[in-house]
């Protein structure tokens, strides 16, 4: 409308009617030119200028705020969807799976996910991720909230340099990285029931658990990696010892039968016994990683204390059945030592067989139990010079009876009265005795044998045998047959007589009655007649035995009621 306007108030050109002359205008006139109208950029076309920086802008937004992609190995896809399956840590959105594939030679699926920017970061080779999914093992049920929200993937972050690409985990982690503790390395030769998450106990508390194992190709040893939870990775020092906890452990032994269970922790999934000696045997806390062995009990953890043992031998008159290497050796009743060995020797100088026993003094043992060192550790020149002290008293070693039930034996020293003295050395040879307990019953038992076998037991067995033989004789005899069949025909004779006599009783009774009421009525009518006669000084006195006499035929009738088998039997 605004070119409009201009144009009509421009000049019009001129024309031959509109020239005062009629013709053509005059040279110093040249005609004007005509110029087409200039447009203008109309300001609608900045509209899609702006459309374009503003999502230019939200694109750079957009790919600058994006995560980094990485690359997830896993063993199987259990779970895994493309543009479903999130990737959180404690619950929040990390990232999300983009694409699952299987690997080129099909042995494990290869994930593909975008994480977000804020997770960049922590992406490194200490990081671990895993599928989080309903599982059900010994140790209880875990991720069951996957039941509702889905399966999702886990990350952990780790520490060390910058990566991309990860291999998953195939089960949970036993310790996740955030938990404070002390991690351990224990050597064994067999794994036994151990698993991961195996519990580790200290005095019967859980403080950590089995994280894992593997074996080494070098040694063929089996490493065990525990994880000791805080406060309780102070506990572990140079010093502790480890042993295995299955849940039920029974010996027996010549220290007797022994019985123990933990809990049912323990007896599903095995575990690990941690113990600590008291200081200054324990030594320093043990660094994180730190190696130790991992005994098959507790009785083998103590026998592995680092102790001086002094080697003793000894030789037994007679059978060592019973005896075994880590039975105890005592001194009247506390333990000052153990069997090393027992085993069989040719002596080719007497040519002949023997069987040394080896034992071992341990001499923190001896020192508690005799209170001789003031405090100071023996050595084993003062063990040695200790126990030939003692042999010069009459110190002796002989075979004792540890249990009746499994005949398990173990060595006792104690001093033999009435012995002479044996010279007392240093030597590595210690005198012994017969045993005084089990065999001596034995071979009162094999005394007593004898003389039973001594005895006439023939003639004994014979007589028996012909007394049998007349009692059987004598119970098929038919006389016996005749006088049973002549007793069983008198009580039914007898039987039979009880029978009429019950019957026959009421009427007995009632006919005695009535005498008795007869009587009473003629002694009254002859009392009344011979009231006045001459013989009225006798005749109260007889009249008072007419009373008595129906007066007991009374009684009697009353008796035999309650008491019908007084016919036969008289009364009692």
């Amino acid at each position: 409308m605004a070119d409009e306007i201009r144009d009509n108030d421009r000049p019009a050109p001129h024309s031959p009617e509109s020239h005062p002359s009629g013709g053509h205008p005059p040279a110093d006139h040249p005609p004007e030119v005509a110029t087409p109208p200039r447009r203008r950029l109309s300001p609608l076309w900045l509209l899609p200028l702006v459309a374009a920086l503003i999502a230019g802008w939200l694109g750079w937004r957009w790919f600058e705020e994006r995560g980094p992609q990485i690359v997830i190995t896993f063993q199987s896809g259990d779970g895994l969807e493309a543009g479903r399956t999130r990737i959180k840590h404690k619950n929040v959105d990390l990232g999300v799976i983009e694409s699952v594939r299987l690997s080129d030679d099909l042995s494990q699926v290869i994930a593909t996910a975008r994480m977000d920017r804020a997770a960049a970061r922590h992406l490194k080779d200490g990081t671990r991720f895993w599928v989080v999914a309903p599982r059900l093992g010994l140790g209880g049920v875990s991720g069951l909230s996957t039941v509702v929200s889905g399966t999702y993937v886990e990350m952990e972050p780790g520490g060390g340099d910058d990566r991309r690409e990860f291999d998953a985990l195939d089960e949970p982690p036993v310790v996740r990285a955030d938990v404070p503790g002390r991690s351990f390395n224990l050597k064994t030769e067999q794994l036994g029931s151990l698993a991961q998450g195996s519990p580790v106990y200290f005095r019967g508390v859980q403080v950590g658990e089995v994280m894992g194992y593997n074996l080494s190709p070098q040694d063929r040893s089996v490493s065990v990696a525990i994880f000791v939870r805080a406060p309780y990775e102070g506990l572990v020092h140079e010093g502790s010892r480890f042993w295995r906890s299955s849940g039920i452990q029974f010996s027996a032994g010549a220290d007797g039968i022994k019985f123990q269970t933990e809990s049912l922790k323990s007896l599903a999934l095995g575990g690990v016994v941690l113990e600590t000696p008291a200081d200054p045997e324990a030594g320093a806390q043990a660094l994180d990683w730190a190696s130790f062995t991992l005994y098959e009990d507790q009785a083998s953890a103590a026998a592995a204390r680092d102790r001086l043992r002094v080697r003793y031998r000894l030789e037994f008159p007679g059978s060592v059945q019973g005896l075994q290497a880590g039975a105890p050796v005592l001194m009247r009743g506390l333990t000052v030592g153990h069997v090393a060995a027992v085993r069989l020797v040719y002596d080719e100088a007497r040519e002949e067989l023997h069987i040394p026993v080896d034992i071992d003094f341990e001499p923190d043992l001896v020192a508690r139990t005799y209170a001789v060192i003031d405090g100071k550790p023996m050595d084993e020149a003062a063990v040695r010079k200790l126990v030939a002290m003692q042999v010069e008293k009459g110190l002796r070693a002989r075979l004792a009876s540890g249990n009746l039930i499994t005949g398990q034996k173990l060595v006792s020293f104690d001093y033999a009265p009435g012995l002479p003295p044996s010279p007392g050395s240093e030597r590595s040879e210690l005198p012994t005795v017969a045993s005084s307990d089990l065999d001596a019953i034995m071979a009162s038992a094999g005394v007593v044998m004898e003389k039973v076998s001594a005895l006439p037991l023939d003639g004994l067995i014979a007589d028996l045998r012909g007394t049998l033989q007349s009692v059987g004789g004598l119970a098929g005899s038919p006389d016996l047959a005749r006088s049973l069949a002549a007793l069983a025909k008198a009580l039914g004779s007898a039987d039979a007589l009880m029978r009429d006599t019950n019957r026959q009783l009421p009427q007995l009774l009632t006919s005695l009655r009535g005498v008795a009421t007869a009587a009473e009525g003629t002694l009254k009518n002859a009392s009344g007649l011979l009231g006045g006669g001459s013989g009225q000084a006798d005749l109260p006195g007889v009249m008072r035995q007419l009373n008595d006499a129906a007066r007991s035929f009374r009684v009697l009738a009353d008796y035999l009621e309650r008491h019908p088998e007084a016919l036969l039997q008289g009364k009692k």
